[in-house]
């Protein structure tokens, strides 16, 4: 197939008549059940996956495109898990941080927050190919910004996105730093500037003590703060090719963790706060992150090493099945280390390269990363001043851009989630923590507009039973023997979602990131009663559920979803069924203008008796038009491919046939509508499953050419 050769139309396909024919292709059942069943759960939902379902309603004409598809996604997983037996959830709205907050935040920031310097992009696209190249601005430009602040910079590095970052003498104030970079962005030919801000774990240590692992339990063992992962290894423990990378202090090779960890990648630019003698390298491990008194700021205590990438790891992905310390939610998942934490916090500009990094992007002077992350789990975050910053926005956009989903820790500090980054970012699944009991931990961060919640342990409440066990070094200072110790924090809970998400990727792998967030949440479990989460509601649209997710993930490798895009310039529309090639077109890489519409409807991945492969043609190059058309039916598909006005360019998707303008009970019509410009060179066709849409269309002098196909959800 070929998507991206768009040359004006010279002739037009008058849409053909439809016909109906027959098939015997066998239904395949795609779900495999990995181990022996206790349950008989997932078997029956995969034989009501295979029933019809109802139609849908007519929806609101298209929207613009958003940096999430979330929303749209929705209603049709909504139907589609609802018609299989799972109540899906509601998903709240996640706004990212409102004006009002952040000038609350921005007016109340305490001393320890910190920035370690000034991410700066400067207008010339010159001088952003100089960073791309890992090469420092003119030297003319960095005495410009000397002289116009008054505090010291030294140039630090260059960084992605066409950034370099400036550091100071040593850590300043955040509102200082804010200032002086609200000052610097006044400067001509200053595109951005932004403090590089110090982000910290989100989590709460404590001595080692046992506890169960009650967090993979179910609600009905008695743990309604569980994540029902039990009953999910019934059906699969992770898959070896689900990557999933953990940007934080790096991870040790740890018994339960060994064979999976793949090659990462030290982040960790400034050898003052790396503790490992230098700068970045291509050594993830730990290190360890102690500080001495005094090295982290005036008056601050000496700490010992937290080894807080490897117990996040664990709770992803320890083995389970070796006889040895403890399980993590997916035992066979490939883990990735993205070292951004060393003493005293990690930058929020290696933290942005650490992500971009981790989703297979270029990072300057850092070698491509050959193990491309399909989850980052991000256990770090920091006050914000004024929301969530470019640096975040771009990296999170492009990470999600490249198939990724990011889970962030909310944070620890009882505060809306609106003031902390990048847990406070459009984009990212954001998890806030509960207890053992369900209840929101009494450290957890909230929001009115949350995305998830998971368990976190609470050892304040509980005492060690509590918190959340997972692997470690004994070390204070440097790596020493392995053991599992027991924390609590958002940095406990995220990770949590991230096992279950690579679970769902190992029933799935198809599922794009903003269906994988979306099945997350609308598959999460409701929590027990409590003033914070079911009164309130600020702690997200449940607690993830391992066996509903699972479910969920099966349920949808039976459909595919068909994405529309829009191009402004060319004023054409387009269908793909692909999650690549939605991918490339998000890219840019279909040439400029295309926008995602996210009138997306549910189509069949797999033929049978009543389900006939969809075939996609584009205008021949220098003979058709400068568009595609889509058939389900066999005879015009065979029609259409003689024509030497069309290029044949395969199957993109199974669809039901319309019999005299109506669809089989069960099923979705998707209407079609013919711009009627052939004169014009400017030929083009739009499939839509929205009625009003089309009646606007039609409105407008599109030839109104009725039901061309039958879809599972729109």
């Amino acid at each position: 197939m070929d998507l991206f050769r768009l040359r004006p139309c010279r002739r037009c396909f008058p849409a053909p008549t439809m016909h109906r024919s027959s098939s015997n292709s066998p239904s395949r059942q795609r779900f495999v059940r990995k181990s022996h069943s206790r349950r008989a759960g997932l078997p029956a939902l995969l034989l009501a996956a295979m029933l019809s379902l109802p139609t849908a309603g007519a929806q609101s004409p298209a929207k613009p495109a958003r940096e999430t598809a979330e929303l749209p996604l929705q209603q049709l997983l909504g139907g589609l898990l609802q018609r299989s037996g799972i109540n899906p959830a509601p998903v709240l709205g996640h706004t990212g941080t409102s004006g009002a907050a952040a000038g609350v935040a921005a007016k109340s920031l305490p001393a320890s927050a910190q920035a370690s310097g000034i991410i700066v992009r400067f207008s010339d696209p010159a001088v952003q190919q100089l960073a791309a190249a890992d090469q420092a601005p003119p030297s003319a430009l960095l005495a410009d910004i000397a002289a116009a602040l008054a505090t010291p910079l030294h140039y630090a590095r260059a960084m992605s996105g066409g950034m370099h970052v400036l550091g100071f003498e040593s850590n300043l104030p955040l509102e200082r730093a804010l200032a002086l970079a609200q000052q610097l962005q006044q400067l001509p030919g200053i595109e951005l500037a932004e403090p590089d801000v110090i982000a910290h774990p989100q989590m709460v240590s404590h001595d080692p003590g046992y506890a169960a692992q009650w967090s993979l339990r179910s609600p009905a063992a008695g743990y309604a703060g569980a994540i029902n992962a039990e009953s999910a290894w019934d059906y699969t423990t992770g898959e070896n090719d689900v990557v999933v990378a953990v940007v934080d202090s790096g991870i040790l090779p740890h018994p339960d963790l060994r064979g999976r960890l793949l090659p990462g990648y030290d982040f960790v630019s400034d050898p003052r706060y790396s503790n490992d003698g230098n700068g970045r390298d291509a050594d993830a491990s730990d290190p360890g992150d102690y500080a001495a008194a005094g090295e982290c700021g005036a008056g601050k205590p000496a700490t010992a090493s937290s080894w807080h990438g490897t117990h996040v790891a664990g709770i992803i992905g320890a083995d389970g099945s070796n006889l040895y310390g403890v399980a993590g939610v997916a035992w066979k998942t490939s883990i990735l280390p993205v070292r951004v934490l060393g003493k005293c916090g990690a930058s929020s500009s290696d933290i942005a390269d650490g992500i971009k990094w981790a989703a297979g992007l270029p990072v300057p002077g850092v070698p491509l990363n050959p193990y491309p992350a399909r989850i980052i789990n991000v256990s770090l975050g920091g006050l914000s001043a004024t929301g969530c910053s470019l640096v975040y926005r771009e990296a999170i956009k492009a990470a999600t851009i490249e198939g990724a989903l990011i889970v962030v820790a909310a944070g620890n500090a009882q505060v809306d989630v609106a003031t902390y980054s990048p847990a406070n970012c459009d984009g990212v699944l954001t998890v806030m923590a509960t207890d053992r009991d369900g209840k929101l931990a009494s450290y957890s961060n909230y929001q009115f507009s949350g995305r998830i919640a998971a368990p976190g342990g609470d050892i304040d409440r509980h005492g060690s039973a509590g918190g959340i066990l997972s692997t470690v070094s004994n070390g204070t200072q440097g790596p020493s023997s392995y053991e599992t110790r027991v924390k609590q924090g958002t940095s406990m809970a995220a990770p949590h979602v991230s096992g279950v998400a690579a679970l769902a990727l190992a029933m799935h792998p198809g599922l794009s990131s903003a269906e994988l967030s979306t099945l997350l949440q609308m598959t999460s479990a409701p929590f027990p009663y409590s003033y914070e989460c079911t009164i309130q509601q600020i702690c997200g649209s449940g607690i993830v559920d391992a066996l509903e997710s699972v479910s969920g993930a099966a349920l949808l490798s039976n459909y595919q979803l068909v994405y529309e895009f829009y191009n402004v310039d060319l004023r054409h529309y387009f269908r793909t069924g692909s999650a690549l090639e939605a991918k490339l077109v998000n890219k840019g890489e279909a040439g400029p203008g295309w926008q995602d519409t996210q009138d997306y409807f549910y189509a069949w991945s797999e033929p049978s008796s009543e389900l006939y492969p969809v075939c996609r043609f584009y205008g021949t190059p220098g003979i058709g038009p400068n568009s595609h058309f889509y058939t389900a039916s066999p005879a015009e598909c065979e029609l259409v491919k003689r024509d030497p006005g069309w290029t044949y360019e395969g199957i993109v998707f199974y669809a039901k046939l319309p019999n005299a303008g109506r669809c089989p009970a069960g099923a979705v019509p998707i209407y079609r509508a013919y711009n009627m410009r052939w004169m014009y060179n400017d030929s083009n066709h739009r499939y839509t499953a929205n009625r009003t849409l089309y009646e606007q269309l039609v409105a407008q002098g599109w030839a109104a050419e009725g039901v061309a196909l039958c879809v599972a959800a729109g």
